[in-house]
């Protein structure tokens, strides 16, 4: 037979049943009373039930605050460090007692070893040796540590003892939810299914009161008196209902359930075991703190009389947090029985059945009036108290809860809303949970991002801003103490063959290796960092001048002598050193660094792995070429690049069929520029494409003039750059510029030198499709390379041109004359021509006549022209030339000595 519950409560529906029975009732006595004369017999029921007495009020006390004020202290040592570690230490321990992680971990080891130190070096001070104290400290100091270590092991066992205790309860909780879901399933089992929603609500009341409780602890019995109470509750139910849960879920299930309220009281009761022994242990290290501020702010702390005030801040951190206790409320006394007489009265009705008929009418009406009055109670008063819990719950409040009663049916929703608002606080309490794990984390990753922002990724040097804030940092204490700042600027030489030839990735591993050889050549005297790619800058502080700038300097060129072994290779890498000194070389960091940058690049120009020192002539230089990249960048907007052009005469007929477009820059000043002076600044700036484009374009339209004009036959020589040759469009730009002007290929000589031989196999092949499409090329400044005769094979030439150097002593030395009668010999062999330039006297002039099929080129045969002056030059050239030959025609062409006529000795070098 199952067991019916007593606590059994009407619904709506019954309320408004028994009113139509009421009704229905009266309408039946009233025909009865009409048609037959009955007795009514009345009973009244008096009933007294004493009022419960009213719950005694909770007490909250709280433990008084303790401030403990140290010793007076008088000046001789220096006990702030000790002091600032000391709290250091004490502050790290209660923080890893609230908070576990990877942050709080390394926060109490640092301060550890921050406080170790200064402990040794406060017990190596001048204390003196009668004193008690100096006696005292280390084992002072020993109990501090201990204390510390103490509360943070008995904090990692209470964390698991809790961790275990959570367990338990959730498995408790999530087995009997499980049998409450299993038991709304199954028809007729009511008794059983409303047990467990008892338990299910007792666990709900445990959980909430022990999420109310600090996140970091404090378990004691006054906290946990709610929590006890609750616990007893649901023993008791559980005691209660036995028999009936062991029909609905089992034996094994209420055997279980009862040991598992047993593990977690004994659990419980450890974790209030515990709490009170870190109480007891905060309070020893509250304790040992203050005997070690004591003994340290006995002594003396500095000298000159300045004394350290550290009372304030010992005794705000030794003070006593409050703590609330609640007074349980005890329990109701049991309600009396109650207490009832009856009377009964009877009364014969009249024949026509007025009076009585009135007064069960009246009682029939009072009735419904009743039913009325306590449904509207029952109706109105629940739903007024949910409406004000939700608006407390829209207001942020999940900790409030909906008084049971009324009607069943808004009963039970005021249940449903309780277990609503606690699955909110429990979600809010998981909530906060996460928020304390979250900004734990933040505080982590944000040290690691001021790590990353100050220190190169790579090779974990300090990077460009670490480097410009400590450079400032260490002008501004030499500027206050008169010392020196020496800066030094280290470039790796060749660094991109290792890149080009073994990859990024080890080059990366080479570029790890070298910031550890600079580290260990440095040392202490001198802080490493890396601005980017191969460059590093070291600063050395409180150098003596500018010999130890140069001492140190050679140092770390001779440190890169040996080889530096990466992946079990051995590498040699030279390094090239600029330096600069403060305040000799700049006032502050950016003129120091431009100092350094000025004399590397200076290291870098002398042959590499070179130091060079900073002087005023090399910012002048570097001030310069400044200039010219700047005024080159503007001066193709501005059009100051003009083109001249210098004949090329062929000894043998005296005429001119190829002239070279030579390349001339008119400055503001009005003076014109040679190549010379503004060229290799172009090709390290990256301009000379934009220049060369120019160059081509011009010279193409100035010869298509000629050709479509008074000279068919004319040819121009157009230098190239190498960097030309490596665009793939470079050969369809040149053809599109000869379709455009109409200009047939032999028109133009692409002349180059043997430089072009570094860029590769692809170049050489873009050499080879022009002379299939019918353009020359002719190889200049031939026999000064180290390879040209391996250019005379590999490249696909129509002409070579002999370079002035090579010329320049061919009339006073017989060795220069035969090997330039046999590098003339070897070209017409292969069938190239050949071209003598720098002819700037007679005696060469007569020399290489003798040696035709030739041309010749040279300030002594023309000066370079504008384009509009070419015809009339090339016109007069023959007569020059003869005329300069019979001047020259008594004297042998091998003869040495000085010539008859002063010989020309203004160079011009072509471009």
């Amino acid at each position: 037979m199952r067991a019916f519950t007593l606590n059994w409560r009407w619904g709506i529906g019954a309320y408004l049943g028994l009113a139509f029975a009421a009704v229905v009732a009266l309408a039946i006595a009233a025909n009865l009373l009409i048609e037959h004369e009955i007795s009514v017999v009345r009973t009244t029921r008096i009933v007294r039930v004493p009022a419960p007495p009213l719950p005694a009020s909770a007490d909250v006390g709280a433990r008084p605050t303790t401030v403990v004020s140290p010793a007076p202290q008088v000046a001789a040592v220096n006990a702030k460090p000790l002091l600032a570690a000391l709290e250091l230490f004490e502050g790290a321990v209660r923080n890893r007692l609230d908070i576990q992680n990877d942050g709080s971990d390394a926060e109490l080891a640092t301060a550890a070893q921050e406080f170790e130190r200064e402990t040794q070096v406060y017990a190596s001070s001048g204390l003196p040796e009668s004193r008690d104290s100096r006696a005292k400290l280390p084992a002072h100091f020993a109990a501090f540590r201990a204390s510390g270590d103490e509360l943070v092991r008995a904090a990692d066992a209470r964390r698991g003892v809790l961790k275990e205790f959570w367990q338990q309860f959730d498995a408790l909780d999530a087995r009997t939810k499980a049998s409450l879901a299993g038991s709304w399933k199954i028809f007729g089992r009511v008794v059983a299914r409303k047990t467990l929603v008892d338990l299910n609500s007792s666990l709900d009341e445990i959980r909430r009161e022990l999420a109310g409780l600090p996140a970091t602890g404090w378990y004691e019995r006054d906290a946990l008196g709610l929590v006890i109470s609750s616990e007893t509750t649901l023993a008791a139910n559980l005691r209660a209902n036995q028999a009936a849960l062991t029909r609905s879920q089992g034996e094994a299930w209420v055997r279980q359930t009862r040991t598992d309220m047993a593990k977690l009281r004994e659990l419980q009761d450890r974790l209030v075991r515990m709490d009170m022994q870190r109480r007891d242990g905060e309070a020893r290290l509250a304790k040992a703190s203050q005997s070690l501020m004591t003994l340290v702010t006995s002594a003396p702390m500095i000298a000159g009389g300045e004394l350290l005030r550290a009372d304030s801040t010992a005794q705000d951190r030794h003070r006593a947090d409050p703590q609330t206790r609640k007074a349980s409320a005890p329990p109701l006394p049991e309600r009396l029985a109650p207490v009832e007489s009856e009377t009964t009265s009877t009364s014969e009705q009249k024949p026509n059945g007025f009076g009585f008929i009135f007064w069960l009418s009246t009682g029939v009406v009072a009735i419904l009036l009743w039913i009325s009055i306590r449904t509207v109670r029952r109706v109105v008063g629940p739903v007024r108290r949910i409406q004000e819990a939700t608006l407390k719950i829209a207001g942020g409040e999940t900790g409030v809860r909906v008084k049971r009663g009324g009607i069943r049916e808004l009963d039970d929703l005021a249940a449903y809303f309780n277990q609503m608002a606690q699955q909110l606080a429990d979600a809010k309490a998981t909530a906060r949970s996460y928020q304390e794990q979250l900004e734990a984390k933040v505080k982590l990753r944000t040290s690691e991002l001021r790590h990353l922002a100050e220190h190169d990724p790579l090779t974990d040097l300090p990077n460009r801003r670490r480097l410009f804030a400590h450079l400032k940092a260490a002008v501004a204490r030499a500027a206050a103490s008169g010392a020196h700042v020496g800066v030094f600027f280290v470039d790796l030489d060749n660094f991109k063959n290792i890149n080009d030839s073994l990859g990024h990735a080890f080059g990366d591993r080479v570029l790890s290796a070298i910031a550890a050889r600079l580290l260990a050549t440095t040392d202490t005297a001198g802080f490493a960092a890396r601005l980017g790619g191969d460059e590093f800058t070291i600063v050395c502080d409180g150098i003596e001048g500018v010999n130890a700038v140069d001492s140190l300097g050679q140092d770390l060129v001779r440190a890169f002598q040996a080889p530096i072994k990466v992946d079990g290779r051995h590498l040699m890498i030279s390094i090239s050193v600029g330096a600069s000194l403060y305040p000799d070389h700049g006032s502050d960091a950016a003129a120091l660094l431009r100092a350094a940058d000025a004399a590397l690049f200076r290291a870098k120009a002398l042959g590499r792995s070179q130091l060079v020192v900073f002087s005023p002539a090399l910012l002048e230089t570097a001030s310069v070429k400044f200039t010219i990249e700047q005024g080159l960048r503007y001066a193709l907007e501005r059009n100051e690049f003009e083109l001249v052009f210098q004949p090329e005469v062929d000894a043998a007929t005296f005429k001119t069929h190829l002239v070279e477009a030579l390349l001339r820059w008119r400055l503001p000043d009005g003076r014109l520029a040679s190549p010379s002076e503004f060229l290799g600044i172009a090709e390290e700036s990256g301009l000379i494409l934009e220049i060369s484009d120019w160059v081509l374009r011009i010279a193409i339209e100035t010869a298509a003039r000629w050709h479509h004009g008074a000279w068919p036959e004319a040819r121009v020589a157009i230098n190239l750059s190498s960097r030309q040759l490596l665009d793939a469009r470079f050969v369809d730009r040149v053809m599109s510029l000869l379709n455009e002007h109409r200009l047939p290929a032999r028109c133009i000589e692409i002349e180059l030198t043997e430089n072009v031989l570094q860029t590769g196999a692809a170049t050489i092949e873009v050499l080879r499709e022009f002379r299939s499409r019918g353009v020359a090329i002719a190889l200049d400044d031939f026999g000064i390379g180290y390879s040209s005769l391996a250019s005379l094979e590999q490249l696909p030439l129509s002409r070579v041109k002999l370079d002035r150097a090579l010329i320049a002593s061919v009339h006073t030395s017989s060795r220069s004359a035969a090997i330039a009668r046999a590098l003339v010999g070897l070209c017409h062999n292969i069938g190239l021509s050949v071209t003598a330039e720098g002819i700037e006297c007679l005696e060469q002039l007569a020399l290489l006549s003798d040696l035709p099929p030739i041309y010749l080129q040279g300030y002594l045969l023309a000066r370079p022209a504008p384009a509009e002056e070419v015809l009339s030059l090339i016109g007069t050239v023959p007569d020059r030339i003869a005329s300069l030959l019979l001047t020259s025609s008594g004297k042998p062409a091998g003869q040495k000595g000085p010539a008859s006529s002063p010989a020309r000795t203004v160079r011009e070098i072509g471009y």
